[in-house]
């Protein structure tokens, strides 16, 4: 029993030296981490992903119908402006392809003989409903009929009026692809059939950015057969909420990072798009998102199109702010606070902010330059609260 006492007045003895050493370290305070308060370079930017693509983008189409060659090129392939890209066999050689023609222009004059007939339809159905909308007008006014059963026939002739307008648009349609196939048709009796090649050419010095089939095949006029552009003309494509969108302008500086060279690029915004699109995140949450379209001062030989990169879009930016860091303010009841040490205590102090970065705070009154302010501030912090020195 007796050891047991002394192994407690031990243990408590240790207790009390803990106790007191840490009071003549701490000096009857608590210990805190501050910052000054200076003026230095700030911006506020909004980031985003993105990738590269060519500013001109050239769609080789078939000008002709006919026979297309094989073509040799590949994607990637390097091209000059007025090289040939590809080679097609005029129509007028492939008889097969006439009679394609041929049967088109038969199926539209069809669609337009089907379109005309049921127009005749839908503008007696409509007159008929305009006839009995009137009749019910009359019914109505003498209180035969009740006034549900009027605006019952009124919605009928309305939707009457919309199936003329409807069938009147596809007798337009029909009629213009009769006219299509016609001009197709006499493409081909107007050919020479000799066989010659046409030949298309390089719009510009580039590449092969895409090949839609380079197998031999018939084609059709207007058939995409290959995509060309200049590689060293490209630019980065970002998308941002909606909501960052209506913040960033045209001209704005952009730091471009993430491309995979040891370097931050620089660019600028040539265009914010006037329209949004949805997209679903990767919590699966629709979002209606902005292209910003941004061009690059400067393009490394590395930087290919297609590559992934990450831009800054500066929004805000100042070369003198007054700021602290983020972690120094909090907010109490919609207004901004920070401890500001003054001597061996702590002063709780409601300041004004203004631009907002990802790690500075613009301080527009309540500071001055040189204040010191407690960063991280934790539960033990309170106004008045003495610190160690």
């Amino acid at each position: 029993m007796t050891l047991n006492k002394r192994w407690i007045f031990v243990l408590l003895g240790v207790i009390l030296i803990v106790v007191i050493g840490s009071l003549v370290t701490n000096n009857g305070g608590i210990n805190v981490d501050t910052t000054s308060v200076e003026k230095a370079p700030m911006e506020v930017s909004i980031r985003a992903d993105g990738f590269t693509r060519v500013v001109h983008q050239f769609m080789v189409t078939a000008p002709i119908s006919g026979d297309l060659q094989r073509l040799t090129l590949r994607e990637g392939d390097p091209v000059t402006e007025g090289q040939v890209l590809a080679r097609i066999l005029s129509a007028s050689g492939s008889e097969q392809s006439k009679r394609v023609a041929e049967a088109s222009l038969e199926a539209a004059r069809a669609r337009l003989v089907q379109v005309e007939l049921t127009l005749k339809d839908v503008v007696e159905l409509a007159m008929q409903a305009r006839i009995e909308a009137g009749r019910r007008e009359s019914l109505a006014e003498q209180d035969i009929i009740t006034l549900e059963m009027l605006e019952q026939a009124r919605l009928a002739a309305q939707s009457a009026f919309r199936q003329q307008a409807v069938a009147e648009a596809a007798l337009v349609a029909a009629r213009a692809e009769v006219r299509a196939a016609e001009a197709m048709l006499l493409s081909y009796d107007s050919m020479d059939r000799d066989g010659a090649a046409f030949e298309m050419v390089s719009p510009v010095n580039g590449h092969v950015l895409r090949l839609m089939d380079e197998n031999a095949r018939t084609v059709m006029a207007g058939t995409p057969l290959l995509e060309v552009g200049d590689t060293q003309d490209i630019e980065l494509v970002v998308d941002v909420l909606s909501e960052d969108a209506v913040q960033i302008a045209v001209g704005n500086l952009v730091h471009i990072t993430g491309w995979g060279g040891p370097s931050v690029l620089s660019g600028s915004v040539r265009l914010v798009e006037p329209y949004a699109y949805t997209k679903i995140s990767t919590l699966g949450v629709e979002e209606q998102r902005v292209n910003i379209i941004i061009d690059l001062d400067q393009i490394p030989e590395a930087l290919g199109v297609g590559f992934r990169a990450e831009a800054s879009i500066v929004i805000w930016q100042s070369d003198d702010a007054l700021s602290i860091p983020v972690s120094a303010v909090f907010q109490r009841k919609g207004s901004w606070y920070t401890f500001v040490v003054l001597g061996e205590v702590v002063e709780e102090r409601e300041i004004q902010v203004g631009a907002r970065s990802a790690t500075q705070v613009e301080v527009i009154s309540g500071l001055n330059e040189a204040d010191e302010v407690v960063v991280f501030p934790g539960q033990d912090v309170q106004d008045g609260v003495t610190i160690s020195g």
